[in-house]
């Protein structure tokens, strides 16, 4: 098995918006007072993350067989059997190191490993399946949110990301055939749900200056209008490939998410430290899938 091999199998690009999230989630709920400690969670956070890539791909074996024959493990790469010892080879690695950090981020770090393998088993199809693929994302954000402790504004900061991952999955369903355009809408739907929140933060939880709250605004705006400017073009062309550029698009694009509530935040040192992280997930984009 080469390097190259398990990049591909792990889908290796995505990864790095694992790290956004926990760097984004730990910096909001510490108000920025980060510590070396974090990387504990920044390296369970990534281990889960590739198992669950690697896992989708065991259970998906044989629909890719027909459909993505060039995966690792259907073009023979890998065997199955060294796909599943991998897949939860990883999660194990994220679990022990989850634990490591403390017992709240373990037991989270177990909540995760749940709904990771819900989705890649059972819970996959329509829009239930893309809501099991948010929690996936939703509790990660609360794994890096573990850095503090949790607390109920914890799992109210962590509702942008799922409702972003939400309506970028539903849409992903659509990029092998393309034959359901209302996805579309979901999709819009959500995003607008992603930008409300953040306005609601701004206006309720953060505490910001009269400068930063204008700041604040006009961010989402541009982030809005953006995403929505991406969607617009796929509705107008709705093919397969461009559903499945979009959908990288997105996925790249929890980085700047992440880096934009972080802004919002008001610690806009740490936000600028994570969009640094979005030109090598691009460049590694352009040779390894991330979706």
């Amino acid at each position: 098995m080469s390097l190259l091999t398990l990049l591909k199998l792990v889908r290796a690009p995505a990864g790095i918006t694992a790290i956004s999230n926990i760097v984004a989630a730990a910096t909001i709920a510490s108000h920025g007072q980060l510590n070396a400690s974090l990387l504990l969670l920044i390296l369970a956070s990534v281990l889960f993350y590739y198992s669950g890539m690697t896992l989708n791909d065991c259970f998906d074996y044989q629909e890719d067989l027909k459909e993505r024959p060039n995966r690792p493990i259907p073009s023979g790469e890998l065997s199955l059997t060294q796909g599943w010892c991998i897949g939860f080879g990883l999660m194990i690695g994220g679990l022990l190191l989850a634990f490591s950090y403390s017992q709240i981020a373990g037991y989270v770090g177990i909540a995760l490993s749940i709904v990771i393998t819900l989705y890649n088993s059972i819970i996959k199809e329509g829009f239930i399946g893309s809501i099991c693929m948010a929690s996936c994302r939703y509790v990660n954000w609360i794994l890096g949110a573990t850095f503090v402790g949790l607390s109920s504004q914890n799992f109210l900061m962590a509702l942008p990301i799922f409702f972003y991952i939400t309506g970028l999955t539903f849409l992903s369903k659509q990029e092998t055939h393309g034959e359901n355009k209302n996805a579309v809408w979901v999709c819009a739907t959500m995003l607008l749900l992603t930008a409300l929140s953040g306005a609601y933060f701004v206006s309720n939880v953060f505490i910001l200056d009269t400068m930063q709250l204008y700041i604040s605004f006009a961010l989402i705006t541009l982030w809005t209008v953006l995403n929505l400017k991406k969607l617009i073009r796929v509705f107008n062309d709705f093919t397969p490939d461009n559903i499945q550029n979009l959908i990288s698009w997105m996925v790249i694009g929890v980085i700047p998410l992440d880096a934009l509530f972080v802004a919002l935040s008001g610690n806009y040192i740490v936000a600028l430290f994570i969009l640094a992280l979005l030109p090598p997930c691009r460049m590694l984009n352009k040779y390894l899938y991330v979706t």
